[in-house]
């Protein structure tokens, strides 16, 4: 009785062992490698009362995310300032100066996140920091989401004040000329690495 006992056990204890493994492994996030050619982060800023739209051309993203395992999920995103893009070279180079993003002192723009979670339906929001400037601020990001297969798909947005990371000096302060709000949006194609 007792072998009987012994057998039923271990396969007993095997058998769980193979169903948490399993659940263990579906809650693991999916690690992604961006589609550098479908995926987008950009701004809009307004320069006296008119958009003014940009994007980064240089960017990491690491990403570990899958909406049925937020506690495992993480965003980490780190801009090259340097290679902001607005289609006007003049405007450019203004951006890149010490008077806004400083590209020479601080050549990179970092978002990373603490924590995830669901709103509701593919609705997401990603608690973290911003860092810009030397100057870390606590940001919130809402972006929706969806995983198929091995294929992720998420866009979002947020606004940020410019001055509170001290984005502009001098007559740049003035936010009747380049206004103090600026809208980040991305979007992100992805496979499974």
């Amino acid at each position: 009785m007792s072998t009987i006992f012994r057998i039923l056990l271990s396969a007993a204890l095997l058998v769980f062992g193979i169903i948490f493994l399993g659940r263990s492994h579906a809650n693991a996030a999916q690690v992604w490698a961006l589609d550098a050619q479908q995926s987008q982060i950009g701004f809009v800023a307004t320069q006296s009362g008119a958009d003014v739209t940009g994007t980064f051309e240089k960017y990491n993203a690491d990403i570990a995310f899958h909406p049925n395992a937020l506690a495992t999920s993480h965003i980490k995103i780190e801009i090259d300032t340097n290679s902001v893009n607005t289609h006007s070279d003049d405007r450019d180079k203004l951006i890149r100066s010490p008077a806004f993003f400083d590209t020479t002192n601080h050549p990179k723009a970092i978002f990373e996140s603490s924590n995830l979670e669901k709103i509701q339906g593919d609705q997401f929001v990603a608690h973290g920091t911003l860092t810009m400037l030397g100057i870390t601020k606590v940001l919130i990001l809402p972006f929706s989401a969806s995983v198929d297969n091995n294929n992720l798909t998420a866009t979002g947005g947020t606004h940020i004040s410019r001055l509170q990371y001290g984005i502009g000096s001098g007559q740049w302060l003035d936010t009747a000329v380049i206004g103090e709000d600026v809208r980040i949006t991305f979007t992100v194609e992805g496979l499974v690495k």
